[in-house]
């Protein structure tokens, strides 16, 4: 039978496994992440190094602001 310390690690797991699949799923929605020289992102499309508050505000982003926008402005052409 299972005790409390056993059903609050079913519960820990559980929360774990919530918060992966999340961190998952937003690294895949962004895409891959900046390119790393010298311990510094940098943007995948135009190499410029991404500054760290960019990186702190929107986690894993690969494009610098200019690019992102750009990218942002084709996709809504598309659409």
């Amino acid at each position: 039978m299972a005790d409390e310390a056993d059903l609050a690690q079913v519960e820990q797991d559980k929360a774990l496994a919530a918060a992966l699949s999340l961190v998952a799923n937003r690294l895949q929605e962004q895409g891959p992440g900046p390119e790393w020289i010298d311990g510094r992102p940098h943007c995948i499309d135009c190499g410029a190094e991404i500054p760290l508050a960019r990186i702190r505000a929107v986690p894993g982003t690969g494009r610098c602001v200019k690019c992102q926008e750009a990218e942002e402005a084709e996709h809504a052409l598309e659409n």
